[in-house]
């Protein structure tokens, strides 16, 4: 997993403002827009990474941001033809 690409694109985001909004846009359109987000600036890592390190933020901090908690309560991490629910998630979690 490329968590370190994943740890470094956060703090790039979090140091600037405007990246900040663009992260936060992209979050909302879903994981492919957070990747290609990351790509163009200089991180590489997939959909699915940031899916399951969004889960263990999750589980590590008991707390994600409505656009964190509807990417990964979105089946990202699950195969296309089994979703879950919010609900699932939180019980999972």
């Amino acid at each position: 997993m490329s968590l370190d690409a994943l740890e470094k694109f956060y703090e790039h985001v979090r140091n600037d403002k405007t990246l900040e909004q663009e992260a936060t846009a992209a979050l909302q359109e879903g994981a492919s827009a957070v990747v290609k987000l990351a790509e163009r600036e200089g991180f590489a890592f997939t959909s699915e990474e940031l899916t399951v390190a969004l889960a263990h933020h999750a589980a590590a901090n008991d707390e994600l941001s409505d656009d964190e908690l509807e990417l990964v309560a979105g089946g990202l991490a699950i195969p296309p033809y089994k979703k879950v629910s919010k609900a699932d998630m939180m019980r999972m979690g």
